[in-house]
């Protein structure tokens, strides 16, 4: 429960300080004297979003302060988890709004994250606003409540969010690859085509440098050979060479007198012999040297079509070689692309065939839920004046056979639910957002918060103005049933229903005064005759009355 509260600095509300106690505490006050600002003030130790405009003007920050006692089991696992003693049953939140710099969030005076602090205190406190009470005219939100009332449901989504994944990403992977594949049946041919041309050429990394050379000595053939023989010429010139030997021969008679002659000579002989050489080699290359036309032909025919082909797919020749086994590959990959695009066909199908199983085993519980769901509310809005009131909760069908449509695996599931109502005796089940009144709205509500605190383990439920439209009987039966749910979890209400407030055990009243230069909010906690006085004014217009002072001590006294 929430046994301390204190707000400093929150709009209106510059220095509050409440101690709540366990059983049903009824808050009243004329409309904006801060009653919904105290509930914002205890959301945001809830985990509600924070922003710097609620911080008072002229304030640097505000701070809101909750000490929750007798906790639960869920929410002491909750603390536990994260790494604080849950020994005692307590924690205290505080919450530091800054009207300029980064806010606070602390559970124990250790510092958290506004998600450390969800995951405890969605096992804490539930607030009725009057939005939640609109969610009942809004079917996209009926999935939710369902599976608010059973914890074994959250397992079964898991695994399903789990399955969709996988489904999800075997289906993309799918469809990318067949789209794939029509781009490649669009460039087959012409890839065809290409490979068998660079096929047809037999290209080789080296062969242009080689064409080039081979054509270098074929166009300047004469010239080449001219001088060759003229090399020869004077190479076989006899007395040329044998000069040379005579010398080394001389140089090597002197060595006798001086070392440096000795290796004169050496190399001197060494130079006869290798000029020997050049010419025996120098007149086989005469003798083997012949102009071929053909040849000459057929190179600068080879090089034309290399230039042909580099300018035509501009690349270079090694380029061209790299291009055509690349054409190569894909055009193998492609022969196998059939069976690939079945393998992926074949993951696909196990994915989908696993979500649909997940779907199915989610539905089906869900479905067990809603079946509880249907008899114990129809039960309990018997209590609240609607003893005729038939309830459904509808599931709609939907396709899932279709390996490759999506659409009805949407992320919480391929439900789509239906409220549906009657309240009268012969009058057919309709969709409740068409058929229910404000009062019934309310009341349904009621009935589904009563059995949600039952099933949730919550140590406070607050209420703001769930008794709206409803009077008279029907607001006393409203009471009655706010005191039970009170028997078992602490209930904090925001009412303008003298009947509800009667059945109170604690009766807190807001009310605002202001100077000239600022307005405050004030509570006070009432005793019985503040509380009769209270009473009174809310069933009076202008001016309480003895009859309404009467009729309220008799409302508190029942």
């Amino acid at each position: 429960m929430l046994q301390y509260l204190s707000v400093k600095n929150f709009a209106i509300l510059e220095n509050i300080e409440v101690e709540f106690q366990s059983g049903m505490t009824a808050l009243t006050g004329e409309t904006g004297a801060g009653k919904s600002l105290l509930i914002d003030a205890i959301g945001l130790l809830l985990g509600d979003r924070a922003s710097a405009d609620v911080v008072r003007t002229g304030a640097e920050h505000c701070e809101i302060k909750g000490l929750f006692t007798q906790l639960a089991t869920p929410a002491r696992a909750a603390l536990e988890a994260l790494g604080m003693d849950a020994s005692d049953g307590e924690c205290m939140i505080t919450r530091q709004i800054s009207a300029s710099s980064a806010n606070t969030i602390r559970i124990n005076r250790t510092p958290v994250t506004l998600q450390d602090l969800r995951s405890l205190t969605q096992h804490l406190a539930d607030i009725h606003s009057q939005h939640d009470t609109k969610r009942l005219i809004n079917p996209d939100t009926y999935l939710s409540l369902v599976d608010l009332f059973d914890p074994a449901l959250r397992p079964l989504k898991e695994t399903y969010r789990h399955d969709r994944h996988n489904y999800l990403e075997a289906l993309r992977s799918y469809q990318t690859l067949k789209d794939s594949r029509q781009e490649q049946l669009d460039q087959h041919e012409f890839q065809v085509f290409q490979l068998e041309e660079l096929n047809k050429y037999q290209l080789e990394a080296e062969e242009e440098e080689a064409i080039d050379h081979e054509l270098e000595s074929l166009r300047n053939f004469d010239t080449i050979f001219q001088s060759l023989k003229d090399v020869t010429t004077l190479l076989n010139d006899q007395e040329a060479l044998e000069n040379i030997y005579d010398a080394s021969r001389k140089l090597k008679e002197l060595a006798r007198y001086d070392a440096l002659h000795e290796t004169l000579g050496a190399r001197t002989e060494s130079a006869y012999y290798e000029l020997d050489d050049v010419r025996e080699t120098l007149l086989s290359q005469l003798e083997t040297l012949d102009f071929d036309p053909k040849r000459l032909e057929w190179l600068e025919t080879r090089k034309h079509t290399l230039d042909t082909l580099k300018r035509k797919y501009r690349r270079t020749l090694p380029e061209l070689i790299a291009f055509r086994d690349s054409l190569a590959q894909e055009l193998d990959v492609f022969e196998q692309f059939d069976e690939t695009l079945q393998k992926h066909a074949d993951a696909l199908r196990k994915e989908h065939e696993k979500l649909c199983t997940s779907s199915r085993v989610l539905t089906a519980k869900r479905q067990e839920v809603a079946g509880r769901i249907e008899q114990r509310l129809v039960e309990v809005l018997g209590a609240l004046a609607l003893k005729d009131t038939q309830f459904s909760i509808h599931f709609n069908e939907v396709n899932i056979d279709d390996i490759e449509s999506e659409r009805p695996f949407l992320a919480s599931g391929t439900d789509g639910v239906d409220f549906l109502l009657s309240t009268n005796i012969g009058e057919p089940l309709k969709p409740l957002s068409k058929v229910a009144s404000g009062g019934e709205l309310s009341r349904i509500m009621l009935a589904l918060k009563a059995l949600l605190v039952a099933k949730m383990q919550l140590s406070l439920v607050i209420f703001d103005e769930i008794d709206t439209g409803v009077s008279g009987y029907v607001a006393g039966q409203v009471a009655e049933k706010i005191r039970s749910i009170a028997s078992t979890t602490q209930v904090i209400a925001i009412t303008h229903l003298p009947q509800v407030a009667a059945k109170a055990d604690h009766h807190y009243f807001i009310y605002k005064d202001s100077d000239t230069t600022r307005t405050r909010a004030h509570i006070e906690m009432l005793d019985r005759e503040g509380r009769i006085r209270a009473l009174a004014e809310m069933m009076s217009a202008d001016v309480i009355t003895e009859h309404a002072l009467k009729s309220a001590q008799s409302l508190l006294d029942k």
